[in-house]
Formats: structure tokens, C-alpha cells, sequence
């Protein structure tokens, strides 16, 4: 009995093996082979892909099988979006989802067009009961296509309790012998005020690949002093000349160290809106999709991504770090398990100078000596040596009458001859033996006053307001810059010397600062020093509030508050008056809200009163201008009375645009007195709209007889089609077209056609 009891105990070890100890692979709801368009994670804007994109080779009509047996549970029709979606529970406890279908399977099409033709609306969202439409694995539920947005394609996703699963590692697998591409490294500074020495808060690199596949480097360490983290540039492919997608995990690594590390394996609804912190939003808005962050941002809760301690993935915030050479190395990983990997080397250094200016010395009218040592442990930079460059407009370069001389322990005596060298601006430069260049001290050469001429710049990036002095007449000299509102003075801030035509500080976005309408600068800390003032501004920091309301002017207005952003935010405000509104075809002066791409958590509010009651308020529609497409686009706007209001996810220029045109119809299928055999006629054609568009499925109504006609139609190439669901008599029918764009405006159409009496019916 031992000896059967053995072999018996064996052979369910041997089956558990086979069936539950090794995690199935499940039928993709395709036939043929896998080829992926998009990954799970892909960068969408407002949200993460919830699942794969499978090519179709740009066909319509692939048959799509049910990957596992339950129960048709939901079905959506829309033209946006899903397009014609699928949702099936099946007994293995998971959601399936199948997005831009062309066609459902005859019980589910049934149910739909019935719910259709009653309610005389497309769209539709219907559930059903676990026993109404059950399935099989393997069983036909679908045909491909290109319903919603895209070219023809299958979206596909698995879900359990509601939440997206990364497919590719919950079952699915892919032939994919690809590892991940790297293209650049990135570092941002994210404290509130720090810039780098060029006066920026990021610097990118490109990285070279070795001659070992899928080993990248960056051939040239850098120097950072500031907390900082880390961003990469990097995609997938899953063959030779495949669509790129994202990236399943990154790990980063400091000095063989995990320091960060994300991972793709779900992703929750209700956090998917951090995909613009995931992602470097800036870089995704100029169709730069795949740069990921490698430390955790304000307001970033996605769980997949986990930092080392509470730095969350950014270096330095501890202050314990060590000075000198650190390794680091980037691990990206797809999810067949394909990897690749990219090293890079920084120095990190004391928050403010390795070298201190101890005593200057006078040893001639013509001669002085300047007395620097190093801080203690400066042994770590390996430094080779160290020179004094002058400044000269832009450039740093060497003097013949400066000479650096050694005089042990690491202590130097910078000796510079000439009269001038008294304002002549120096500034120590250290060379390490890892090949780093370090911008040291400004020991030499800064005025009390400088040049009286200058101009003031601008910009409002990520983290604030960067503020750039441009120096006309060049001196080395201290700045400052003193910020107003309504003549009140806010505060004074004292910008970095970057050279002696540039100076730049950040402003972050702050209650002090939270209205700006003039910046004051000088080329001295002095304030009774000649001030020279910048335009008239409209700068606000928006998500200081629980609720915020800014007026451009008295007729537009922005709302928002601290729930639509993940941190305060600049944003500056602008109006350019219309002369000819009437020529223009606008009923709205010019506004800007800048700058043009900023992270929203969501979108906020803006409102134009028109200040005239008219018949053509009705037309009106606030636009947004996509300046890459050199159009207006309009938005979705509600009229209250005279007052439009719409919803933004960021900036731009904005204006009331009167849409007087009604849509368009061309290439309609049928004819007025045409005889036809066909006794479900098709119905066809393409909607033109100049500016408005088609709203949604109300916007498009088709008849025969009378009867309401379902349509299918494609927002992208403008494409409507349709069908009487029931063959028509021998004889006359009417034949009625509506179609209204969201101003209002109405396309009619009317005739008689014929059908013969020896009519066929083709085609389903």
C-alpha cells in the first residue's frame, strides 16, 4: 500500500504541476499572431491605456473570440471613446473588455438594436444578467474595427473587481525576444528655488549604446549639489520595426542600491489621472510619449511606483549623502522578461562651495593674491586641478595674468596681475579625474552697481516663475528683483549670476506671490538703486484656494481651486482687444491663459459674457487654438443666459467664435427619384462641419418613412452609414436627413425614392 500510495502521491504532484502550479496561458481573443500597436500603461491624456492595443494589419471584420467562458455583462456604444464596446464576466472571476468593435455577434446585436430602435438613440450602455447571453471559450463574440477613435484595431482588456490588469502578466504572453531602448537620461532639480549653472531646473543627455545589445552608458558624469531625481526616455517594442509601447518596470539603482522602482501591473480608475506625474507631461504634449519619472511627485499616488525611504525616489533630500562619485544604473524590464540596462556615474557635492575665498591680499598696486581652501573631505572629488576663469559676456576663459598656485592640503593662492582684475569677475573651475567640471566660487569681480540697462524675461515653467535678467551693458554685478501687486511691494528675491549678460532666479508658487502685476529689477542689492520696471503682468497662482475665481477681465473668467491641481501653479493671464469682431466672425476678444501646457488633477472652468444679447449668441462656442493644426477647436460649451462656459485641461489662446454654417452632406448615397433593388437600401455619406462638429448621437437623426434609422458614424473621417432593419415595400418611400453641429446650425434634406418590385436584400 506504500509503494501505490507513493506513485499515486506522484502523480498528482506531476498534475498539479501541469494544471495549477504553473499558471495557465490563455487564448488570446485573436487568431494568428499577437502583434501589439500600444501597451498597458501607455501614456493617454487624462489617463493610463487600460489595456493592449492588437493590431489588425489595418483590416475590419477579424473575428474575436471569448478568451474564457461566462456571460455577456455590459455592452457601450458610443462615437467616441470604446467606440462599440464588449464586456464579458467569464467563470475564471475576470472582466474582459473589447473596445472599437465594427460588429457584436448576432444575440448581442439583437439586444442592442432593440434598445436602439426604442429609445432612437446610438449610444447606448446596457446591462445584462448573468443567464440572458452566456458564452463559451472560444465562442465567436465580436469583429474588429475602427469605432471610437484610431485606426482599425482590437483594444483589449482584463479586469479584476473593476481594475485593469496588466493582460501580459495575468496570462497572456507574446513571442517578444526584444529588449527595451533607451534614449535619454534626464535630471530635474526639485527643491522650490535651486537652478542649474546655465540657469535651467532639468538637463537631458542623450545615451549611447555599447557595443553589447540592449547596454546603454552616458558617456560623460555630471555634477549635481541640489536634491534632484531622475527621468528616462525609453520604449518598448515587441519585434524588429514594432510599435513602440511602455516600458512594463524600471528600477533604478544608486551604487548597487535600489532607489525607485515602477512596475505596470494595474492600474486603479480613481488614481489613473497621475499619468501626466508617471509621465514627463511636457515631453507627452510635444509627442514625446515614453520619458518616465523615477522619483515619486507631488501629488503622484499611483501605486506601482515605490521609492526607497521617504525620498520617494529623488536623491539628496537627506542631506546624509555621500560627496564623490556615485554609480548608478537603469534597469528596464518588458513584461516577457526581455532587459536592458543604462549606467551613468554622478558627482555629488556640498549645498554650496568646495572652495572658500579666505583672505584677499593686495601685494602690489597691480597685484593681488586671493587665499582659498577647501572644505573638509574635499578629497572625495579627486579633483586634478584648478583654475580661475574670467568672464567676459557669455564665456568663461583663461587669462594669461591669473595663475592658480598649490600650496598643500589642498589650499590654493589665486594670483591675478593688472589693474582692471579689481572688477574683473572669476569664478573657480575644478577637474576631477572621473571628468566632471565643477563650477565652483564667484570669488572676484561683482559691483555693488552694475549696468542700468537690462531687460526682464519671464517664463512660468513647472516648479514657478523663472525670472531672467538679460544684461545690455555688460558688468559683473549683484541683482535683485522686487515683486509687486496694485503697487504693494511682495517680496525681493536675488537672482543667480549666471553670466555677465545673465541672471536668473525661480519664484516658487507661493500665497506671497500668489498675484503679480509688475516685476522691478537692478543690477544691485542696493534698493535705492535705479529700478527698471517690467510691462504691466497678470501672473496668479492657482490651487492656493478651496475655491478660486481670477477675471482676465470684467467679461472672462477662470475657475478653479486647490482640487484641480496636484501643487500651486503660475499661470498668467492676457487679453488682446478685436477691432472687427464682425469680420473676424468672433464675438470674444483674444485671451491667453500661459502657459500653454500645465498638469491639471482635472479640468477647470472658464466663461465669456457676451455682452450683447443677439441672435447669434446661440452660435456662439468658446475655442480653444491648436496651433499645430492651425485651427480652432470647440469646446464644449453651455449657455447660461449670455454667459459661455467650458472646460480646459490647460492653456492656450481662447476665443468666442460664431459658427454661421451648418454641416455639410457629400457623396449621400441615395438619390431623389432613384430606383433601387435593394430592399434595405444602405445609407451613406460624409459630414463636412467648419468649426462646431457634431455633438453627439442626437445630432444625427436618418429616416425612412418616418422611421428612425440607426446611425454609424465616424468622427475622424466623417463617415456616416445606415440601414432599414426590416426589408421595404415595392414602391415610394420618403427619405429624411438631419443633421445639427453644436452651434446649432441645421443640414435638411428630403426626397422620394423607389424601390423595384423585383427587389433583393444584400448584405446583413
Amino acid at each position: 500500500m506504500l509503494s501505490i500510495s507513493t506513485k499515486l502521491l506522484s502523480l498528482l504532484a506531476l498534475l498539479l504541476f501541469l494544471t495549477g502550479g504553473a499558471k495557465a496561458v490563455q487564448e488570446w481573443p485573436l487568431k494568428g499572431d499577437i502583434d501589439l500597436s500600444s501597451g498597458f500603461g501607455d501614456y493617454r491624456d487624462g489617463h493610463f491605456h487600460f489595456g493592449l492595443d492588437l493590431r489588425t494589419g489595418g483590416k475590419i471584420g477579424k473575428q474575436v473570440f471569448a478568451p474564457e467562458s461566462g456571460y455577456v455583462w455590459r455592452v457601450r456604444t458610443s462615437y467616441e471613446g470604446y467606440g462599440k464596446a464588449l464586456y464579458i464576466r467569464c467563470d475564471d472571476g475576470y472582466t474582459y473588455v473589447f473596445g472599437h468593435l465594427s460588429q457584436f455577434s448576432a444575440p448581442v446585436d439583437r439586444e442592442l438594436k432593440a434598445a436602439q430602435i426604442e429609445s432612437e438613440k446610438y449610444y447606448q450602455d446596457l446591462y445584462f444578467p448573468e443567464d440572458s447571453l452566456p458564452v463559451k471559450k472560444g465562442e465567436l463574440i465580436a469583429f474588429t474595427g475602427k469605432t471610437g477613435s484610431g485606426a482599425p484595431h482590437l483594444h483589449f482588456e482584463k479586469r479584476q473587481d473593476d481594475t485593469p490588469l496588466n493582460p501580459l502578466k495575468s496570462g497572456f504572453k507574446v513571442h517578444d525576444k526584444i529588449g527595451p531602448t533607451f534614449t535619454r537620461l534626464g535630471v530635474a532639480l526639485v527643491d522650490d528655488r535651486s537652478l542649474l549653472p546655465n540657469g535651467e531646473r532639468k538637463l537631458q543627455v542623450d545615451v549611447v549604446r555599447t557595443g553589447k545589445e540592449d547596454h546603454y552608458f552616458v558617456d560623460m558624469p555630471f555634477y549635481l549639489n541640489r536634491p534632484f531625481g531622475l527621468f528616462v526616455e525609453c520604449f518598448d517594442r515587441g519585434r524588429p520595426g514594432g510599435m513602440k509601447h511602455s516600458v512594463y518596470k524600471l528600477s533604478l539603482y544608486i551604487d548597487d542600491d535600489l532607489h525607485y522602482q515602477v512596475k505596470f501591473d494595474s492600474v486603479d480608475f480613481k488614481t489613473n489621472h497621475t499619468v501626466s506625474l508617471e509621465y514627463d507631461y511636457l515631453a507627452a504634449v510635444d509627442k514625446r510619449k515614453h520619458v518616465r519619472s523615477l522619483y515619486k511627485k507631488t501629488g503622484n499616488v499611483f501605486a506601482g511606483g515605490r521609492g526607497k525611504g521617504t525620498s520617494e525616489g529623488r536623491f539628496g533630500l537627506e542631506g546624509s549623502e555621500r560627496y564623490g562619485l556615485h554609480e548608478g544604473r537603469i534597469v528596464a524590464e518588458d513584461a516577457s522578461g526581455n532587459q536592458s540596462e543604462l549606467k551613468f556615474r554622478f558627482l555629488w557635492g556640498p549645498h554650496e562651495h568646495i572652495y572658500d575665498l579666505d583672505s584677499t591680499v593686495s601685494v602690489a598696486k597691480d597685484t593681488t593674491l586671493f587665499y582659498l581652501s577647501p572644505i573638509a573631505g574635499f578629497e572625495a572629488f579627486s579633483i586634478d586641478s584648478a583654475i580661475a576663469l574670467l568672464n567676459r559676456g557669455k564665456a568663461w576663459g583663461q587669462s594669461p595674468d591669473v595663475e592658480m598656485i598649490e600650496i598643500g592640503d589642498g589650499k590654493l593662492i589665486c594670483k591675478v596681475r593688472g589693474f582692471k582684475f579689481a572688477r574683473a569677475v572669476l569664478r573657480m573651475f575644478l577637474y576631477t579625474s572621473s571628468g566632471v567640471i565643477i563650477q565652483d566660487n564667484l570669488f572676484n569681480g561683482l559691483r555693488k552697481h552694475g549696468s542700468k540697462k537690462l531687460r526682464i524675461k519671464h517664463e512660468i515653467i513647472e516648479d514657478g516663475l523663472l525670472v531672467t535678467l538679460g544684461i545690455i551693458n555688460a558688468k559683473g554685478a549683484d541683482s535683485r528683483i522686487d515683486l509687486y501687486w496694485r503697487d504693494s511691494l511682495l517680496g525681493t528675491e536675488y537672482p543667480n549670476y549666471i553670466d555677465m549678460t545673465k541672471h536668473a532666479c525661480l519664484i516658487p508658487p507661493i500665497k506671497q506671490y500668489a498675484r503679480i502685476d509688475r516685476i522691478e529689477a537692478a543690477t544691485s542689492h542696493d534698493s535705492a538703486y535705479f529700478m527698471i520696471p517690467s510691462d504691466s503682468l497678470n501672473i496668479v497662482v492657482l490651487g492656493l484656494e478651496p475655491e478660486e475665481e481670477v477675471a482676465i477681465n470684467k467679461l472672462f473668467h477662470l475657475r478653479a481651486g486647490v482640487d484641480y491641481f496636484y501643487k500651486p501653479t503660475f499661470v498668467e493671464l492676457k487679453w488682446t482687444p478685436v477691432l472687427n469682431k464682425t469680420a473676424m466672425r468672433v464675438s470674444s476678444d483674444h485671451y491667453q491663459i500661459l502657459p500653454k501646457a500645465f498638469v491639471c488633477r482635472k479640468d477647470f472652468e472658464i466663461s465669456y459674457r457676451i455682452p450683447r444679447k443677439g441672435k447669434t449668441n446661440q452660435q456662439s462656442g468658446l475655442c480653444w487654438l491648436d496651433e499645430q493644426e492651425d485651427r480652432w477647436v470647440w469646446l464644449d460649451n453651455v449657455l447660461e443666459g449670455t454667459t459661455l462656459s467650458a472646460a480646459s485641461r490647460g492653456g492656450g489662446s481662447f476665443v468666442s467664435v460664431i459658427d454661421y454654417d451648418p454641416p455639410t452632406i457629400k457623396r449621400l448615397s441615395l438619390m431623389d427619384g432613384g430606383k433601387y433593388h435593394d430592399v434595405r437600401p444602405p445609407v451613406s455619406f460624409f459630414i463636412e462641419d467648419t468649426l462646431s462638429g457634431i455633438g453627439d448621437d442626437s445630432d444625427i437623426r436618418i429616416e425612412i418613412d418616418g422611421q428612425w434609422l440607426i446611425p454609424e458614424y465616424d468622427p475622424e473621417s466623417g463617415r456616416c452609414s445606415a440601414r432599414p432593419l426590416e426589408p421595404l415595400e415595392p414602391g415610394r418611400h420618403h427619405f429624411g436627413l438631419m443633421v445639427t453641429d453644436r452651434a446649432g446650425n441645421l443640414f435638411e434634406k428630403y426626397f422620394n425614392f423607389y424601390i423595384k418590385k423585383s427587389g433583393r436584400s444584400h448584405g446583413k
